[in-house]
């Protein structure tokens, strides 16, 4: 099927969608020249909108941006004051020609026939609309027509939109289901999960006496940050470009974390640290958490939280474009105080032909941010030094590489590694004489994707899966390899070094990290068994905590957030 092709039935697709929002509201007027109109003028104040917005944040119009429509500061925000008069206008006129067309338009006596046709009418057509509103829900068959012609693009929605339409990305967008409803949910259930917790919370407390207020503590999620000698069947001559982390690592707590994905995913990894909320549970329809669960994000406890409430100021840093995956919308609803992207940041230095800003300058944004702030400072830095393509950043790369189909790739790729180890190396050595306590979670996203078929087969699910993970502290001695673990533990391992209590939720989590120390959909490293590929293999008692989790990732997505309530989190 032709590009051609399959753009015209996907825009019949999406007029066909219009067409029922037309219906809806002719069955309601019973004018055509109104419903036109109203239509019109709508898509008129939507496009201004939505122009104004992708110039002053760089994302289009979504439909949960419909919450701010109370907000009239909202659109002050993101729309100009010659935009606000031509929307005014155009609600002024829209509204005197509706007033002019009743008052002159003949009335006319409907007969029973034309009142039937017309409720009969509406009520289909609102079934109709009722259904592409569930675009997101599984097995929905208005999604299933569109996935045969459109290619979603999850990572960035200004290119969604443009490449598949704007009716499209609307429908991408809109709410979806988190979780299916577990068979024993209710208010009793989660009430008894919120007391066994709580339990369990007060006895790890008992033994607790440090709190997280006077330390800095730092993610660094470092794009595509991965051992490559850990790896069968690829051959690296010209040195270690790990020289530096491995002889830190030792000397801190340790270990890997198992990524959600491979060659890609940095949002959805990203989200499991940040919420200690695992993919595993969702709805295969929630590929990317940041997109699909944007409207429920407030409802999610997160570390955030925990800095908030220890009056930590919190900012983000990610030297890249803020279009990336709603960010700007999720960092505020994670509550952060400030956000810096590329364009707002003050080191932005890059290495030979690399477009990416480097790890030492992120290092530097980082240092910056501390040096000015007068609270504890909690920061998540996002990096993109390493990020693909490979080939040609470098001017001189000593690394030769065998076992993968793209080497030049391969042999960038490391250079910008052995980069990134000596950034963090003199990154770690200017903390270790800083003033104040800091603690920092240092971890790979993903491995990179140019490894090819064969060597990925060769070393398994696992191995392509861990990354590199190292809990640094410049106050306390922690030497431990705590193996391969989840994102969503890094909480616990935070507040474990820090001694600090814990609520009933992160006991939940304490209790799963002893068991399950690392799992994603089609993947479980029990302790006492090893690998698993599907939950029915799991010890009987691991399934059930399992199943406790569900509820409770249920009940604050799509259930009653009775566990919210009962100050779970």
């Amino acid at each position: 099927m032709t590009n051609q092709i399959i753009y015209t039935k996907l825009s019949i697709l999406q007029i066909v969608i219009v067409f029922l929002l037309f219906l809806f509201i002719y069955f309601i007027l019973y004018s055509k020249f109104l419903s036109f109109l109203l239509l019109s003028v709508s898509a008129l104040i939507i496009g201004i909108v939505s122009y104004f917005k992708m110039g002053f944040r760089g994302e289009p119009i979504y439909p949960s941006d419909a919450a701010f429509l109370k907000d009239i500061s909202f659109f002050i925000e993101i729309v100009d004051f010659k935009a606000i008069v031509i929307i005014i206008i155009g609600i002024v006129l829209l509204i005197t020609i509706s007033l002019l067309y009743f008052k002159f338009r003949t009335k006319k006596n409907l007969s029973k026939f034309t009142k039937g046709f017309r409720v009969i009418g509406l009520i289909i057509v609102s079934l109709m609309l009722l259904y592409v509103y569930q675009f997101n829900s599984p097995n929905n068959k208005v999604k299933a027509a569109f996935n045969e012609y459109v290619n979603w693009i999850s990572y960035s929605q200004e290119k969604n939109y443009t490449r598949n339409g704007f009716v499209s990305g609307l429908l991408y967008n809109l709410k979806s289901p988190a979780l299916e409803r577990p068979k024993d949910y209710s208010q009793e259930r989660i009430e008894e999960i919120v007391i066994k917790y709580s339990k369990e919370a007060k006895a790890i407390n008992n033994n607790r006496n440090g709190i997280i207020d006077d330390i800095n503590i730092i993610f660094i999620m470092n794009e595509t940050f991965s051992d490559a000698q850990r790896l069968d069947g690829f051959t690296i001559n010209g040195g270690d470009p790990l020289e530096n982390y491995r002889e830190f690592s030792q000397d801190h707590m340790h270990g890997q974390v198992l990524s959600q994905a491979y060659g890609g995913g940095t949002a959805n990894i990203e989200f499991e640290a940040l919420t200690g909320i695992s993919l595993e549970p969702l709805s295969g329809n929630i590929s990317i958490p940041y997109i699909h669960l944007s409207d429920k994000l407030n409802l999610l406890t997160t570390i955030t939280d925990y800095a908030k409430a220890s009056n930590h100021y919190l900012t983000a840093i990610h030297p890249h474009n803020s279009t990336m995956y709603k960010r700007i919308d999720n960092y505020k609803t994670f509550g952060f105080d400030q956000m810096r992207f590329k364009n707002d940041m003050k080191y932005t230095d890059v290495i030979d032909r690399s477009p990416y800003i480097s790890d030492e300058a992120s290092y530097k944004e980082v240092m910056d941010v501390m040096n000015n702030t007068d609270k504890k400072d909690f920061i998540h830095l996002v990096t993109m030094q390493n990020h693909m393509r490979y080939s040609g950043k470098y001017d001189n790369v000593e690394f030769k590489v065998k076992g993968v189909p793209e080497t030049a790739e391969a042999e960038n790729y490391l250079k910008g590694i052995q980069y990134s180890d000596i950034a963090l190396k003199e990154y770690l050595e200017e903390l270790d004489s800083y003033d104040e306590k800091v603690m920092i979670v240092f971890w790979g996203d993903h491995l990179p994707s140019f490894y090819g078929n064969k060597l990925v087969e060769l070393n398994g699910y696992q191995k392509m899966h861990e990354t590199p993970l190292m809990f640094y502290t410049n106050f306390i001695d922690d030497k431990k390899d705590i193996g391969t673990v989840s994102p969503i533990y890094f909480i616990n391992y935070v507040l474990e070094i820090a001694d600090a209590k814990v609520s009933p939720f992160i006991a939940m989590l304490e209790r799963m990290k002893q068991v399950l120390p690392a799992f994603e959909k089609n993947f479980y490293l029990e302790r006492e068994t090893g690998v698993k590929n599907s939950r029915d293999e799991l010890k009987h008692s691991t399934q059930l905590l399992l199943e406790e989790y569900d509820l409770i990732l249920y009940d604050i997505t799509t259930g009653k957030n009775y566990s919210k309530d009962l100050r779970f989190y």
